[in-house]
């Protein structure tokens, strides 16, 4: 012990762990290249400490596309993790480590939870936690607006309301027929360009790997004369090589999406050529420090970088503002609740384009979620309907 000092703070130790599976429905389908559904299965995990604090995480169950796992596979993770009472959970960051290995979703709920509840219990906002002591508060964090499939008609509304609502960017979902996504860029260009001024609202295009690489590559033609500011993944993320090819053929900047995950990958990525940004995602990462090593390497390698979300609840877009805050990242989708009928958090709101963090300790959000219902860790889940995309019945509503 230093002279003259008291002992050193015993940090509250984990109490409680509980998950389950939640279904928000959504007032307008979300549809791409590789899904189409009117609900976001959300997977929840809450984690109490022994001082009272909790802690919460959402992360997306029905986003295979993307992560590779299923709520199936985030819910039997969680199941077989030790109770909350083994020794195991005096290093919380240790059990996420060993979750990222297999199924990185899993992990980040446990990640975020724990340091949600941790940055509760010192009176400091996530954001904070990740900067040096002292650091200025973040200001409004600006946000794409999304357009996903549809008509050449529901796009240009789509995009008549994001520009007046003041978004700055906009991103379109194409890789389907390029005739249908050609038309739908020329109205999204148009709409934006007559509400908000030629030029005012950047483009991005986003194909989720949905195009061969000949037609990935004279796509990039029609958008560059659209003025898109980026492609994304234009071709299927297990091959680099193809993805090499449209970005040595594009006019526009092409990024990586699928094809990252973590820092190796980022590092493949630019090995080979391939992209002139990525777009990493806490789901892919597993946890923030993997999410950091990964946004470390690309900035060592000269890529833009963005910070994007799954479609998902309030929670989960608290989650990515807090980390864009605290990990420096501008250009970052935040909204992915934008088209939700129905959510269980409240406590982030939307402006002009862009997200306000709340003047609150930890991710300060208030999840509506009575514990009751939810199943502790090392425990499976009641029944296996439970993870299956849920009717209002079963719908955990505030």
């Amino acid at each position: 012990m230093t002279a003259g000092r008291g002992p050193r703070a015993v940090p509250p130790a984990v109490a409680e762990v509980r998950y389950g599976v939640i279904g928000l429905p959504l007032r307008l389908r979300l549809r791409h290249t590789t899904v189409d559904t009117a609900e976001l299965t959300e997977v929840f995990l809450r984690l109490e400490l022994t001082d009272g604090h909790i802690g919460w995480a959402e992360t997306r169950g029905n986003g295979a596309y993307a992560t590779h796992h299923t709520a199936g596979d985030i819910a039997a993770a969680l199941a077989a993790l030790p109770l909350a009472t083994d020794p195991a959970w005096a290093a919380p960051a240790a059990l996420a480590d060993r979750l990222a290995a297999h199924c990185p979703p899993a992990a980040a709920l446990l990640d975020i939870a724990w340091r949600d509840a941790s940055a509760r219990a010192r009176g400091l906002p996530l954001w904070a936690t990740l900067k040096p002591p002292g650091a200025p508060a973040p200001g409004a964090l600006p946000t794409h607006a999304p357009i996903g499939f549809g008509t050449v008609r529901e796009a240009a509304e789509l995009a008549t309301a994001a520009a007046r609502a003041g978004f700055g960017r906009v991103k379109v979902r194409v890789g389907g027929d390029p005739a249908l996504d050609r038309a739908r860029i020329a109205a999204v260009r148009a709409a934006v360009d007559r509400t908000a001024g030629s030029g005012t609202v950047a483009l991005a295009a986003d194909a989720n790997g949905g195009w061969a690489p000949d037609t990935a590559i004279a796509a990039t033609r029609w958008l560059a004369d659209h003025a898109v500011a980026w492609l994304e993944q234009p071709t299927a993320a297990g091959d680099l090589t193809a993805l090499a090819a449209v970005r040595a053929a594009s006019p526009v900047p092409v990024w990586a999406d699928e094809s990252v995950r973590d820092a190796a990958s980022v590092h493949a990525v630019a090995d080979a050529g391939a992209a002139d940004g990525v777009h990493l995602k806490l789901e892919k990462a597993g946890t923030v420090a993997a999410l950091a090593a990964a946004l470390g390497a690309a900035r060592a390698r000269g890529l833009d970088v963005g910070l994007g979300q799954m479609d998902c609840g309030r929670l989960g877009c608290a989650t990515t503002a807090q980390l864009a805050a605290g990990l420096g990242v501008t250009v970052a989708e935040l909204w992915g609740c934008a088209h939700l009928a129905h959510d269980v958090t409240e406590g982030i709101g939307l402006r002009d384009g862009s997200v306000r963090l709340p003047d609150a300790p930890g991710l300060g959000v208030r999840v509506s979620v009575d514990p009751a219902r939810l199943t502790p860790v090392g425990t499976p889940l009641p029944a296996p309907a439970s993870v299956q995309l849920s009717d209002p019945a079963r719908t955990f509503a505030p």
